[in-house]
Protein backbone atom coordinates (compact mmCIF):
# COMPACT_ATOMS: atom_id res chain seq x y z
CA UNK A 1 0.00 0.00 0.00
CA UNK A 2 1.44 3.01 -1.02
CA UNK A 3 0.93 5.10 2.02
CA UNK A 4 4.17 7.68 3.20
CA UNK A 5 6.14 6.52 6.35
CA UNK A 6 9.35 8.30 6.63
CA UNK A 7 8.33 11.81 6.72
CA UNK A 8 5.24 11.76 9.12
CA UNK A 9 4.55 14.03 12.14
CA UNK A 10 3.61 12.62 15.50
CA UNK A 11 1.37 9.35 16.22
CA UNK A 12 0.40 9.96 19.58
CA UNK A 13 -3.89 10.27 19.91
CA UNK A 14 -5.43 11.13 23.18
CA UNK A 15 -6.38 7.52 24.03
CA UNK A 16 -9.46 8.72 27.13
CA UNK A 17 -11.25 11.94 27.61
CA UNK A 18 -11.33 13.88 31.31
CA UNK A 19 -14.67 12.78 33.40
CA UNK A 20 -16.65 15.98 34.35
CA UNK A 21 -16.16 17.15 37.41
CA UNK A 22 -18.46 19.30 39.83
CA UNK A 23 -18.49 22.85 38.45
CA UNK A 24 -16.84 21.94 35.27
CA UNK A 25 -18.57 22.60 31.84
CA UNK A 26 -18.25 20.53 28.52
CA UNK A 27 -18.90 21.81 24.95
CA UNK A 28 -18.38 18.39 22.71
CA UNK A 29 -19.09 18.18 19.08
CA UNK A 30 -18.88 15.81 16.21
CA UNK A 31 -19.56 16.29 12.66
CA UNK A 32 -19.35 13.01 9.92
CA UNK A 33 -19.25 12.62 6.78
CA UNK A 34 -20.34 9.73 4.79
CA UNK A 35 -19.67 9.80 0.68
CA UNK A 36 -22.60 7.70 -1.17
CA UNK A 37 -20.64 8.39 -4.31
CA UNK A 38 -17.96 10.60 -5.71
CA UNK A 39 -20.08 13.47 -5.71
CA UNK A 40 -22.75 12.89 -2.66
CA UNK A 41 -22.83 12.30 0.98
CA UNK A 42 -24.66 12.77 4.18
CA UNK A 43 -23.48 14.71 7.17
CA UNK A 44 -24.69 14.35 10.56
CA UNK A 45 -23.59 17.30 13.08
CA UNK A 46 -23.65 17.10 16.85
CA UNK A 47 -23.24 19.37 19.72
CA UNK A 48 -23.90 18.86 23.41
CA UNK A 49 -23.64 21.36 26.52
CA UNK A 50 -23.25 19.60 29.47
CA UNK A 51 -22.99 21.34 33.20
CA UNK A 52 -21.77 19.06 36.22
CA UNK A 53 -23.25 20.31 39.02
CA UNK A 54 -21.78 20.69 42.52
CA UNK A 55 -22.76 17.14 43.57
CA UNK A 56 -21.66 16.13 40.54
CA UNK A 57 -24.71 15.51 38.18
CA UNK A 58 -25.03 16.26 34.97
CA UNK A 59 -26.90 18.68 33.03
CA UNK A 60 -27.52 18.88 29.23
CA UNK A 61 -27.72 23.05 28.74
CA UNK A 62 -28.12 22.62 24.83
CA UNK A 63 -28.41 19.25 22.34
CA UNK A 64 -28.40 20.20 18.65
CA UNK A 65 -28.49 18.17 15.39
CA UNK A 66 -28.24 18.81 12.11
CA UNK A 67 -28.60 15.88 9.49
CA UNK A 68 -27.53 17.29 5.43
CA UNK A 69 -27.28 15.62 2.33
CA UNK A 70 -24.85 16.93 -0.34
CA UNK A 71 -23.88 16.94 -3.87
CA UNK A 72 -20.62 18.40 -4.52
CA UNK A 73 -20.45 20.15 -1.10
CA UNK A 74 -23.80 22.07 -1.74
CA UNK A 75 -26.30 21.15 0.50
CA UNK A 76 -29.19 19.38 -1.04
CA UNK A 77 -31.20 18.68 2.15
CA UNK A 78 -30.66 20.11 5.68
CA UNK A 79 -32.83 19.22 8.78
CA UNK A 80 -32.66 20.57 12.29
CA UNK A 81 -33.84 22.14 15.32
CA UNK A 82 -33.80 25.18 13.85
CA UNK A 83 -35.94 26.75 11.07
CA UNK A 84 -33.24 29.09 9.62
CA UNK A 85 -31.21 26.23 8.50
CA UNK A 86 -33.74 25.99 5.84
CA UNK A 87 -32.18 28.91 3.87
CA UNK A 88 -29.00 27.26 3.38
CA UNK A 89 -30.19 24.93 0.75
CA UNK A 90 -27.60 25.56 -2.48
CA UNK A 91 -25.28 26.91 -0.25
CA UNK A 92 -21.37 24.87 -0.80
CA UNK A 93 -19.85 24.70 2.64
CA UNK A 94 -16.59 25.84 1.32
CA UNK A 95 -15.58 29.10 1.09
CA UNK A 96 -17.79 31.67 1.92
CA UNK A 97 -20.00 29.50 3.68
CA UNK A 98 -18.90 31.27 7.20
CA UNK A 99 -20.49 34.60 6.13
CA UNK A 100 -23.37 32.86 4.79
CA UNK A 101 -23.67 31.60 8.69
CA UNK A 102 -23.00 34.69 10.31
CA UNK A 103 -25.68 36.31 8.30
CA UNK A 104 -27.99 33.31 9.37
CA UNK A 105 -27.09 33.42 12.76
CA UNK A 106 -27.17 37.44 13.15
CA UNK A 107 -26.37 38.44 16.58
CA UNK A 108 -26.59 34.69 17.95
CA UNK A 109 -23.48 34.50 16.72
CA UNK A 110 -21.63 36.87 19.70
CA UNK A 111 -23.09 34.46 21.91
CA UNK A 112 -21.18 31.32 20.36
CA UNK A 113 -24.42 28.88 20.49
CA UNK A 114 -23.55 25.29 19.80
CA UNK A 115 -24.81 25.53 16.40
CA UNK A 116 -22.82 28.51 15.29
CA UNK A 117 -19.29 25.99 16.23
CA UNK A 118 -21.56 23.26 14.25
CA UNK A 119 -21.97 25.41 11.42
CA UNK A 120 -18.78 27.30 10.92
CA UNK A 121 -16.88 24.16 11.75
CA UNK A 122 -18.13 22.41 8.90
CA UNK A 123 -16.28 24.01 6.35
CA UNK A 124 -12.83 22.24 7.96
CA UNK A 125 -14.68 19.22 8.32
CA UNK A 126 -15.80 19.56 4.68
CA UNK A 127 -12.12 20.22 3.22
CA UNK A 128 -10.42 17.24 4.92
CA UNK A 129 -13.06 14.72 3.56
CA UNK A 130 -10.58 15.23 0.42
CA UNK A 131 -8.47 12.58 2.44
CA UNK A 132 -11.15 9.88 2.42
CA UNK A 133 -11.04 10.39 -1.77
CA UNK A 134 -7.40 10.17 -1.79
CA UNK A 135 -7.02 7.06 1.04
CA UNK A 136 -9.69 5.28 -1.50
CA UNK A 137 -7.72 5.92 -4.27
CA UNK A 138 -4.86 4.56 -3.36
CA UNK A 139 -5.89 1.78 -1.76
CA UNK A 140 -7.66 0.88 -4.72
CA UNK A 141 -4.47 1.19 -7.12
CA UNK A 142 -5.44 5.01 -8.04
CA UNK A 143 -2.62 7.19 -7.82
CA UNK A 144 -2.59 11.35 -7.59
CA UNK A 145 -0.25 12.46 -10.30
CA UNK A 146 0.57 16.40 -9.35
CA UNK A 147 2.64 18.57 -11.76
CA UNK A 148 5.57 21.38 -10.66
CA UNK A 149 2.59 23.68 -10.77
CA UNK A 150 0.35 21.78 -8.15
CA UNK A 151 3.29 21.52 -5.76
CA UNK A 152 3.95 25.13 -6.18
CA UNK A 153 0.32 26.06 -5.28
CA UNK A 154 0.56 23.63 -2.20
CA UNK A 155 3.82 25.12 -0.83
CA UNK A 156 3.29 28.08 1.62
CA UNK A 157 -0.11 26.97 2.37
CA UNK A 158 0.93 26.09 6.02
CA UNK A 159 3.72 24.62 7.70
CA UNK A 160 3.13 21.36 6.72
CA UNK A 161 3.52 22.63 3.26
CA UNK A 162 6.95 24.87 3.76
CA UNK A 163 8.49 25.52 0.47
CA UNK A 164 10.78 23.29 1.74
CA UNK A 165 9.02 21.02 3.21
CA UNK A 166 9.12 17.27 2.88
CA UNK A 167 5.79 16.41 1.91
CA UNK A 168 6.39 19.10 -0.97
CA UNK A 169 9.85 17.40 -2.09
CA UNK A 170 8.11 14.15 -2.28
CA UNK A 171 5.52 15.74 -4.61
CA UNK A 172 7.94 17.18 -6.69
CA UNK A 173 10.72 13.92 -6.34
CA UNK A 174 7.74 11.57 -7.58
CA UNK A 175 5.21 13.88 -9.15
CA UNK A 176 2.73 12.34 -6.85
CA UNK A 177 0.77 13.50 -4.15
CA UNK A 178 1.50 12.07 -0.65
CA UNK A 179 -0.60 10.13 1.61
CA UNK A 180 -0.31 8.83 5.49
CA UNK A 181 -1.80 6.50 7.26
CA UNK A 182 -2.18 8.09 10.87
CA UNK A 183 -2.69 5.66 13.91
CA UNK A 184 -5.41 3.88 14.95
CA UNK A 185 -8.03 6.24 17.09
CA UNK A 186 -8.71 5.32 20.88
CA UNK A 187 -12.58 5.45 21.34
CA UNK A 188 -13.01 8.45 23.00
CA UNK A 189 -16.57 9.58 24.63
CA UNK A 190 -18.08 9.71 27.96
CA UNK A 191 -19.65 12.64 29.99
CA UNK A 192 -21.33 14.91 27.46
CA UNK A 193 -20.63 13.14 24.74
CA UNK A 194 -23.20 14.02 21.98
CA UNK A 195 -24.88 10.79 20.97
CA UNK A 196 -23.93 9.24 17.68
CA UNK A 197 -23.56 6.25 15.53
CA UNK A 198 -20.39 4.24 14.86
CA UNK A 199 -18.30 5.71 11.89
CA UNK A 200 -19.39 4.25 8.79
CA UNK A 201 -16.86 2.55 6.32
CA UNK A 202 -14.94 5.83 3.81
CA UNK A 203 -16.41 8.43 6.26
CA UNK A 204 -14.95 11.61 8.45
CA UNK A 205 -15.39 12.72 11.50
CA UNK A 206 -14.33 15.99 13.20
CA UNK A 207 -14.92 15.77 17.16
CA UNK A 208 -14.64 18.55 19.49
CA UNK A 209 -14.39 18.50 23.23
CA UNK A 210 -14.15 22.19 25.20
CA UNK A 211 -14.23 21.80 29.03
CA UNK A 212 -13.78 25.13 30.92
CA UNK A 213 -13.78 24.88 35.18
CA UNK A 214 -13.84 27.98 37.07
CA UNK A 215 -12.14 28.93 39.43
CA UNK A 216 -12.67 32.07 41.48
CA UNK A 217 -10.70 34.85 39.62
CA UNK A 218 -9.84 32.17 36.78
CA UNK A 219 -10.80 29.92 34.48
CA UNK A 220 -8.97 26.52 34.01
CA UNK A 221 -10.08 25.63 29.57
CA UNK A 222 -8.92 22.30 28.15
CA UNK A 223 -9.44 21.94 24.56
CA UNK A 224 -9.15 18.94 22.15
CA UNK A 225 -9.58 18.24 18.68
CA UNK A 226 -9.32 15.00 16.23
CA UNK A 227 -9.93 14.53 12.52
CA UNK A 228 -10.53 10.65 11.90
CA UNK A 229 -11.32 8.67 8.96
CA UNK A 230 -12.71 5.12 8.60
CA UNK A 231 -11.30 2.65 5.89
CA UNK A 232 -13.40 0.24 3.54
CA UNK A 233 -13.00 -2.38 6.65
CA UNK A 234 -14.67 0.35 8.81
CA UNK A 235 -11.28 0.80 10.62
CA UNK A 236 -10.87 4.29 12.46
CA UNK A 237 -7.58 6.31 11.79
CA UNK A 238 -6.24 9.80 13.50
CA UNK A 239 -5.71 12.58 10.36
CA UNK A 240 -5.07 15.50 12.58
CA UNK A 241 -5.01 16.03 16.20
CA UNK A 242 -4.29 18.70 18.92
CA UNK A 243 -4.68 19.34 22.59
CA UNK A 244 -4.93 23.10 23.92
CA UNK A 245 -4.79 23.83 27.91
CA UNK A 246 -5.03 27.28 29.45
CA UNK A 247 -6.09 29.84 31.86
CA UNK A 248 -8.87 32.65 31.41
CA UNK A 249 -8.89 35.71 33.04
CA UNK A 250 -12.66 36.09 34.30
CA UNK A 251 -12.67 39.65 35.28
CA UNK A 252 -11.15 40.51 31.50
CA UNK A 253 -12.53 37.47 29.58
CA UNK A 254 -9.11 37.26 27.75
CA UNK A 255 -6.61 33.97 27.65
CA UNK A 256 -3.85 34.80 30.05
CA UNK A 257 -1.83 31.79 29.12
CA UNK A 258 -2.29 28.58 26.88
CA UNK A 259 0.10 25.46 25.92
CA UNK A 260 -0.54 24.00 22.19
CA UNK A 261 0.51 20.27 21.81
CA UNK A 262 0.62 17.97 18.23
CA UNK A 263 -0.78 14.60 18.78
CA UNK A 264 -1.34 13.46 15.26
CA UNK A 265 0.02 15.18 12.45
CA UNK A 266 0.44 13.88 8.54
CA UNK A 267 4.24 15.60 7.97
CA UNK A 268 7.01 15.75 10.17
CA UNK A 269 7.25 19.75 9.56
CA UNK A 270 3.71 20.71 11.05
CA UNK A 271 4.56 20.99 14.43
CA UNK A 272 6.26 23.90 13.65
CA UNK A 273 2.79 25.78 14.10
CA UNK A 274 2.61 25.45 17.59
CA UNK A 275 4.40 28.68 18.25
CA UNK A 276 1.35 30.51 16.56
CA UNK A 277 -0.63 29.43 19.37
CA UNK A 278 0.89 31.83 21.68
CA UNK A 279 -0.30 34.88 20.06
CA UNK A 280 -3.41 34.80 21.13
CA UNK A 281 -2.51 34.76 24.75
CA UNK A 282 -3.81 38.21 26.40
CA UNK A 283 -6.38 38.49 23.48
CA UNK A 284 -9.99 38.38 24.65
CA UNK A 285 -11.72 35.16 23.98
CA UNK A 286 -14.35 37.15 22.18
CA UNK A 287 -12.28 38.21 19.76
CA UNK A 288 -10.14 34.82 18.81
CA UNK A 289 -12.29 33.47 15.96
CA UNK A 290 -12.18 36.52 14.28
CA UNK A 291 -8.59 37.22 14.86
CA UNK A 292 -7.42 34.11 13.64
CA UNK A 293 -9.60 33.51 10.56
CA UNK A 294 -7.91 37.01 9.06
CA UNK A 295 -4.35 36.76 10.39
CA UNK A 296 -3.54 33.20 10.91
CA UNK A 297 -2.34 32.30 7.59
CA UNK A 298 0.97 31.12 5.57
CA UNK A 299 3.70 29.11 6.76
CA UNK A 300 3.96 29.58 10.55
CA UNK A 301 0.37 28.15 11.10
CA UNK A 302 -1.50 24.92 10.78
CA UNK A 303 -5.29 24.97 9.66
CA UNK A 304 -6.31 22.69 12.36
CA UNK A 305 -4.58 24.23 14.91
CA UNK A 306 -6.34 27.25 13.76
CA UNK A 307 -9.74 25.51 14.19
CA UNK A 308 -8.69 24.43 17.30
CA UNK A 309 -7.83 27.76 18.62
CA UNK A 310 -10.77 29.11 16.97
CA UNK A 311 -13.11 27.10 18.89
CA UNK A 312 -11.90 28.51 21.60
CA UNK A 313 -14.08 31.86 21.31
CA UNK A 314 -16.80 29.54 23.14
CA UNK A 315 -15.60 29.48 26.65
CA UNK A 316 -17.63 32.56 26.70
CA UNK A 317 -20.67 30.40 25.97
CA UNK A 318 -19.77 27.97 28.65
CA UNK A 319 -18.94 30.21 31.24
CA UNK A 320 -22.10 32.07 30.54
CA UNK A 321 -23.82 29.13 31.04
CA UNK A 322 -22.61 28.48 34.58
CA UNK A 323 -23.82 31.88 35.17
CA UNK A 324 -27.56 31.24 34.36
Amino acid sequence: MPFVTDIVGPQHPVTEWPPLRPGMLRRATTIDTHPQDSHRADAQLRARDTRAGSSGTLEVVDDVVVLARLTDHVIDEISGGDPRLGRLLGARVGGGFRAIVRNLLGSDTTRSPALYLLLDDWVGASLVTGYGAHHADLTGGVEWPMSDAMSDHLAGVCSGFAPDASAVDFSRRNMLMPCVRGPLAPPLGGDGMPPGEPLRPHGMRRMRRLDVSPNGATAAFDAHFRDSHADADGIETVVHEYTVTGEIDVATQSISHLTAEARVLPWQECPGALASAQRIAGMAVADVRDHIRTEFTGISTCTHLNDTLRSLTDAQALLAARAR
